[in-house]
């Protein structure tokens, strides 16, 4: 018998030796299905990757971004500290994700994860994820922990994994319309003090962050008089320069953004604007850089509905995100061409540049006060070949014509052979799958 043959031999009698083993041995009985709490104390609902959440229904927090992972769109946050909490319970890790549908906003304009920088401080709006409602067990002094071998490892926040927006407080106090008046400042102790007030019409910076706000509980803000710390590493921006400490006065009308929050304090200003056009300046560099990623990458969607026609072609009807620029508002025209690319919920495509299909756009339609996650825009389109991806509830994204498919780099791409590393989930445990997505992690 040649070696080819004993070879093959050998391998079907050690797979039907599988198949008798593996018939012997019986299935243990599944126990009883643990209901879900879909909704928590507060009145926060799980958010549906598929639908888009109801008003009001978020949970809003303070936090600061300590790890990112920006192509899955997944972070590390550390909440605020408040005084109802026990010291031992301040300062855990918020393991979080995107929603599809999630805003990101930086310095007054639209912005992806990737754009905020590292112990940045934010303000959030949470869901729950699938688990539903749960209690964090925490240990209420360190001496138990040790006793009982139960660490402290993830934050009483963690049931909030679900992100539907996250902001700078340079966004949310120009949305909120108000600035910070300086009422010392100490360069060499390291202190200002500042109070805040509101904004005059002169000041008022016109963020797109405004135009979507309604439907969120209003955020957890610093009130009255405060006394931040700065030092060497604050960057002042007047005009459109960077200036420094010295060049700050009393009386002077700024916003700024923090870190170290709630540590020592309400926190260290990482940066200072001192007047309307250092913040406007900053709005536009963020703005236009948004767009050109937006550009790239195209404008993420939700399939509604679908009316199929013969030789696997359709009608498709998509509601955009509510991540939208008004450059990508004003790009999709009824009568034009552009392309469909299939995605996963954490946004990612398979490759772009070869796999985007043509649409035909036919009709574009706006709606008053969409719900959060929801820009409002929808578009109808006519495609010639259908794929597995595009039915009601799916992610894809969308580009007109115009707009520029580049090959994205390798990383950025669902692939076979994943080159991001493992990741870490909301509970604090090695990931097995990539958050919303339905492939393993190798």
């Amino acid at each position: 018998m040649a070696v080819w043959e004993r070879g093959f031999c050998g391998l079907l009698m050690m797979t039907a030796t599988a198949v008798v083993l593996g018939a012997e041995k019986k299935p243990e009985p599944a126990g009883p299905a643990a209901s879900t709490v879909s909704t928590a104390p507060d009145g926060t609902t799980i958010a549906d990757v598929s639908a888009f959440p109801l008003p009001g229904s978020a949970h809003a927090g303070g936090a600061e971004l300590t790890m990112v992972d920006h192509v899955n769109r997944m972070a590390i946050l550390r909440p605020d500290r408040t005084d109802s909490q026990n010291k031992y319970h301040q300062d855990l890790p918020h393991h979080v994700s995107l929603l599809p549908y999630a805003e990101v906003f930086f310095q007054g304009g639209r912005a992806n994860l990737e754009d905020l920088p590292l112990g940045t401080h934010l303000f959030g709006w949470f869901h729950l994820g699938p688990r539903g409602w749960f209690e964090v067990r925490l240990a209420s002094t360190d001496y138990e922990a040790t006793v009982k071998n139960e660490p402290n490892e993830r934050s009483p926040e963690s049931p909030f994994c679900r992100v539907v927006r996250l902001e700078d407080d340079f966004t949310c106090d120009a949305r909120c319309g108000r600035v910070w008046e300086i009422v010392s400042v100490d360069p060499e102790a390291g202190k200002l003090t500042a109070r805040a007030v509101p904004a005059t019409e002169a000041e008022q910076l016109q963020t797109s962050a405004r135009t979507s706000a309604s439907v969120f509980q209003p955020p957890p803000l610093l009130e009255g008089e405060q006394t931040f710390d700065v030092n060497a590493a604050t960057q002042v921006w007047q005009g459109d320069r960077l200036s420094d400490l010295t060049s700050l006065e009393v009386g002077q009308r700024v916003l700024v953004n923090r870190t170290w929050a709630t540590l020592y304090g309400p926190g260290r200003l990482t940066d200072i604007w001192v007047d309307v056009a250092s913040r406007q300046h900053a709005l536009d560099r963020q703005a236009n850089g948004f767009v050109e990623h937006e550009r790239m990458r195209g404008v993420p969607a939700r399939i509604e509905q679908i009316a199929y026609e013969e030789n696997a072609a359709g009608v498709v009807t998509a509601s955009c995100y509510a991540a939208l620029s008004e450059a990508a508002r004003a790009a999709f025209k009824a009568d034009t061409s552009g392309y469909l690319a299939v995605a996963e919920p954490s946004l990612r495509t398979y490759d772009q540049g070869n796999d985007a299909k043509p649409v035909r756009y036919r009709s574009i339609e706006t709606s008053e006060n969409p719900p959060p996650g929801d820009s409002g825009l929808r578009l109808s389109f006519h495609m010639w070949e259908m794929l597995e991806g595009i039915r009601p509830g799916r992610t894809v994204r969308l580009w007109p014509a115009s707009w520029p498919r580049p090959t994205l780099p390798r990383e950025e791409r669902l692939h076979q052979f994943d080159l991001r590393p493992p990741l870490i989930d909301e509970d604090g445990h090695q990931r097995t799958t990539a958050p919303f997505s339905r492939r393993p992690i190798p």
